[in-house]
Formats: structure tokens, C-alpha cells, sequence
């Protein structure tokens, strides 16, 4: 094909602005995070939230200088108004491989401030700053450390589904857009709500490229006054890549190894939430350090409630596979004894709830186990012949999380979908032991 002088000259120009723009967007795209404020603002409890805490967020650019300003008044951002302060701040460079590279990850840095003795029941306004970037004011709530009314989130699996590559980046994850803006109006609905229990599974993977998108729809939990949604951890099977240690720390825990994620959450007078790891060694240290924490709290905690990711009473995986057979072998027995109140289980993508079971069979002084993972996750369909999701129990397919609320004569569950209908609702009265 032959151009005119004129033509050609109109082309050249055509390529030169779209050369420019691209440029341009580039250089605007990469200043974004250069001089982006800190992100990702969150808040970890781990054993005691009536007095312990990990503040943590996002920055983009390496600097000595990492603070955590806070105080039980609201100080509006003025820096120098707050009482408390935290400098000693655990950060690093987060680790980024080559897809998170090539995929524009934003390069990051973690912080972590670890603040204990405060006070239970309080609001604890806060800032972040890094170098030369502060964040807005939030605020979360301690635990009560004697309430009789204990509620809380709890749900599992928000990891994006489809066809690969499955990354937030290119395909916006509006399923767990949708759980997380659920949650944020069950949060504002209920404010006696002191933290989301995550099940685990939260990205496709723990690289970067998933956490941060995890990250930012996390934030869609947040109300509109800037409490944010306080977070107890579990660890699943697509949390193996060292970005999860990175950037979700617990802190000084009496656990054996800060590591582990396995440790017991104390919940006012009447409660306790032991969370377990199905991606470690589940016998040996662990499954003693268990059978300890029920001997503890068992005898003198109403409820006490275990958190997990791979089920024992898997609703749509294979029952007799060893990845949960080996959690019925090892923990149920002592699931069993202990009589523990209620099984929160992760892992399979479904809804569903167990009748209640004891040594492997239904028993109405059986432990009820509920799950398995709705946080935007695409769900897949249970196997309805098995026998443990008969009436009364229950299974189906729909993204949902978990409302509990435990009280001296009562423990509640509603599960809710991203709509806001209650898709499963059980209630039970304490054991007499």
C-alpha cells in the first residue's frame, strides 16, 4: 500500500500522541504507588483482642521511619495530639516473583506494630505513617474481656475462581466484592461484632499479585466511619508461598512457634475459638498442645468452638481421601471427649451443616460441623447422599459467611448470602457437663 506525503505525515503524528499517552499512563501508573499513600490498613487479634492487637498496612517505598500513632480518642490525623505511639515496627520488602512482576504488581513493603495492654471494650483510633506518607484515622474495638454476648464473622475460601490466570488484576473478584460489602453491612448492622474468623484460602495464592488485590477488597469491609473489621487468622492450602508469613503476622503468641497458626482466641468470660492447622504436621506438638488447650478452657468455658481449613465431614470432596480422613482420625476423637460445641471447617466451596455427630455417627449429643468456605469462592455442588447433611442438617451451593453470636444460654448461627438472606440458621443451648 502506497501513502501520500500527507497521509504519512498524519500517521507519524497519530503514532507519536499514542506513543506519548502510553508513556504517560505508564509514568502516571508507576508515581501512583511511588508517592501512593500507605494502604491495606488492618487489624490482627490473636489469643487475648481485649488487650492485644497487630496494627498492619502497605507502603511503597523503603523507609526507616514506620509509626503507629494511636490513642483512645479520635485526634482527627494531628500527628502530635496522640498519646501512644509504636515505632517498633516489624517491615520488610514483601517478596514478588516474576509473574507478580510482569502481571504490574506494585512493588510493597510490609509493616506490622504489635501493641499490648490495652484497654477491653475500648475504641482505639488510629494513623499509620511511613516515611513521608500518613494514613487516614480508623478505629477498631478490643474485645470485652468479661461480656456475656460474644459475636462474631466467620467464613472461608475467598480466592478467585474461572480460568487461568485467575488474578484480580485482570478479572475483578465482584463475587468477594460482594461477601466483603455483606459483611461490612452485617458489621455496621451488628456492632457487637468483634472480628471476622477467616477459614483461610484467600487468594489463588499467597504471592503478592493475589494478597494485594486481597488486600484492597478487604478494605470494602470497612464502615463508613472507618472502623475496620478486625481479622483472626487460619491457614489453608493455598496459603503456602512466603507472602502469607509476610504479610499476616500474629505477633508474640504463647503458641510453640510464631509460625504455627494454631493458638486459642479467648472470647469474654463464656468463650473460647481454638483455631487448628490442617497444613502442618496435625499430630505430634500439635494434637498435644490441643488436647492441653481443651483440658484448660473445657471444663470452665461455655463454648468452646474449633476453627480449621480441611474438613473432617467433607460435603462434595472425596470422604475416605487421607487429607480428611487423617483430621477424623487424629482430631475428632478428641473433638469427642472434649465435647467441643461447634466445628467451623474451610476447604471444600460449599454450604453446609452436619447433623450432629459423635464417634463417627449421628448422635444428638454430637458435635455439629458447619462450613465449608463461601467468601466469594465459586461454589461447587455438594454430594447429597451423604448421610451427615441429612435433616437436620443441611448442604447447598451459595456464597455466604457466618453470623455467630454465643450467650450464657445460647449459641446462634445465620448463614447469609452476599444478598443478604439467611440461607441457614441453628441454635443450641450449652452443653451440662
Amino acid at each position: 500500500m502506497i501513502f501520500s506525503k500527507k497521509q504519512k505525515k498524519f500517521s507519524l503524528i497519530f503514532v507519536f500522541f499514542l506513543l506519548t499517552s502510553v508513556a504517560s499512563a505508564w509514568i502516571f501508573r508507576v508515581n501512583e504507588f511511588e508517592n501512593s499513600e500507605v494502604k491495606h490498613l488492618r487489624v490482627v487479634f490473636t489469643e487475648d483482642p481485649s488487650s492485644h492487637a497487630i496494627v498492619s498496612w502497605t507502603s511503597f517505598s523503603r523507609t526507616q521511619e514506620n509509626i503507629l500513632y494511636f490513642d483512645t480518642v479520635s485526634r482527627d490525623g494531628e500527628l502530635s495530639r496522640y498519646n501512644f505511639e509504636q515505632k517498633e515496627v516489624r517491615s520488610g520488602k514483601i517478596t514478588m516473583t516474576a509473574m507478580d512482576k510482569s502481571e504490574g504488581v506494585p512493588e510493597g513493603f510490609y509493616n506490622h506494630a504489635e501493641v499490648n495492654k490495652l484497654e477491653a471494650g475500648k475504641k482505639y483510633y488510629f494513623v499509620v505513617k511511613s516515611g513521608d506518607s500518613v494514613s487516614k484515622e480508623h478505629y477498631f474495638i478490643t474485645g470485652s474481656s468479661n461480656s456475656t454476648l460474644n459475636m462474631f464473622l466467620w467464613g472461608g475460601d475467598s480466592r478467585l475462581g474461572g480460568e487461568k490466570p485467575r488474578y484480580a488484576g485482570r478479572t475483578p473478584h465482584t463475587a468477594r466484592q460482594s461477601m466483603n460489602k455483606r459483611m461490612r453491612i452485617l458489621f455496621e448492622s451488628n456492632p457487637d461484632i468483634i472480628a471476622l474468623f477467616h477459614g483461610a484460602d484467600y487468594g489463588s495464592t499467597a504471592n503478592w499479585r493475589h494478597l494485594y488485590w486481597w488486600f484492597e477488597d478487604h478494605q470494602l469491609t470497612t464502615t463508613k466511619d472507618n472502623r475496620i473489621l478486625p481479622l483472626v487468622i487460619s491457614k489453608g492450602n493455598h496459603d503456602e508461598a512466603i507472602g502469607f508469613l509476610e504479610n499476616f503476622w500474629l505477633g508474640d503468641i504463647s503458641s510453640e512457634n510464631v509460625n504455627s497458626f494454631y493458638y486459642t482466641t479467648l472470647l469474654g468470660e463464656n468463650a473460647v475459638v481454638i483455631t487448628l492447622n490442617t497444613e502442618t504436621i496435625i499430630g505430634g506438638s500439635q494434637k498435644g498442645w490441643l488436647v492441653r488447650e481443651l483440658e484448660k478452657y473445657r471444663h470452665y468455658k461455655r463454648w468452646v468452638l474449633v476453627n480449621y481449613h480441611r474438613p473432617a465431614y467433607p460435603a462434595t470432596k472425596d470422604f475416605n481421601d487421607f487429607t480428611f480422613a487423617r483430621v477424623r482420625q487424629t482430631w475428632t476423637p478428641i473433638f469427642d471427649k472434649y465435647l467441643v460445641d461447634l466445628a467451623l471447617e474451610s476447604d471444600g466451596h460449599v454450604l453446609k451443616r452436619t447433623v450432629p455427630i459423635l464417634e463417627g455417627k449421628e448422635n444428638k449429643d454430637g458435635i455439629v460441623y458447619i462450613g465449608e468456605g463461601g467468601l466469594g469462592v465459586p461454589q461447587r455442588k455438594v454430594d447429597p447422599t451423604l448421610w451427615f447433611i441429612q435433616p437436620p442438617g443441611m448442604g447447598g451451593s451459595t456464597n455466604h459467611v457466618h453470623l455467630i453470636s454465643l450467650t450464657p444460654k445460647e449459641l446462634k448461627l445465620q448463614a447469609i448470602d452476599e444478598n443478604g438472606k439467611v440461607v441457614d440458621e441453628y441454635s443450641r443451648q450449652p452443653r451440662k457437663l
